[in-house]
């Protein structure tokens, strides 16, 4: 069996990103209170691993910051997908959300959040709030997108068949919009994971967003760099979760 030279080349880069790392921190190229060694790094890890930080574990702030994230993106997708699927069918409604969606999409979500502090209060559920805010325009724009993408020819030949507009949804329009629609999902959920940590530096007591900021501000450089690698790690294990479930959802994807 014979190992894919594209996975290599990836372990390579990483492995290479280490190695300068070890070379940078080894001949003390830069100050050690700036860019701690991997072995400090990994002493910090085991350290809240096993006594937490400022009072709470380490899975709990990965739990916090995991279920902020998920909650918030989970709740535009359940909402978002049907809007933008009626949307790409119904020019009315279209032009009736259009500006408000176009309004929402390019703004900052930390631009509101001072807002949402102030209205739902400094727990969660402003958090989940603001993600739902951020994720909710990209995922209703690519899922309209992806519904007036649909080929008029097969809508047509359907209907020719004897097919009702349901069964055309269902068996032509909904298949035919599925990529766009986890294309959208994909880039959202990249983004309210962003944004979730971005959120906990502003306004939160537990998430590795803010074990990072705390720790900054004491100087803990080794914490810092330990919650940037595991925060990298998470988002990559979201990314990566919800491309398995698009490879398995969207399997005729470039077959037609």
């Amino acid at each position: 069996m014979t190992a894919n030279p594209y996975r290599l080349l990836s372990a390579l880069s990483v492995a290479a990103f280490f190695a300068t790392w070890y070379v940078i921190t080894a001949a003390h190229l830069a100050p050690a209170n700036l860019l701690p060694s991997m072995g400090e790094v990994w002493a910090a890890f085991v350290d809240v691993l096993h006594n937490g930080y400022r009072e709470t574990t380490l899975w709990e702030d990965i739990g916090a910051t995991l279920g902020r994230c998920l909650a918030g993106f989970l709740l535009a997708a359940v909402t978002a997908v049907p809007l933008g699927l009626w949307m790409g069918r119904s020019r009315v409604l279209a032009a009736f959300v259009d500006y408000i969606i176009q309004f929402m999409r390019p703004l900052p979500p930390l631009s509101y959040l001072i807002l949402l502090i102030l209205w739902l209060g400094t727990g969660d559920t402003s958090k989940v709030a603001l993600l739902f805010l951020a994720a909710f325009p990209t995922i209703a724009m690519a899922a309209m997108a992806g519904v007036r993408g649909v080929s008029h020819l097969r809508i047509q030949a359907a209907l020719a068949c004897g097919a009702t507009q349901s069964q055309v949804f269902r068996h032509v329009v909904l298949p035919s919009c599925l990529p766009m629609v986890m294309t959208g999902l994909r880039i959202s959920l990249a983004g309210t994971f962003s944004t979730v940590v971005a959120a906990e530096l502003m306004a939160a007591s537990n998430g590795l967003g803010w074990l990072v900021f705390s720790a900054s501000q004491f100087l803990r450089t080794d914490l810092v760099m330990m919650g940037i690698l595991i925060l990298g790690v998470f988002g990559m294990a979201l990314s990566r979760g919800l491309l398995s479930f698009d490879l398995w959802l969207v399997h005729w994807r470039g077959k037609d």
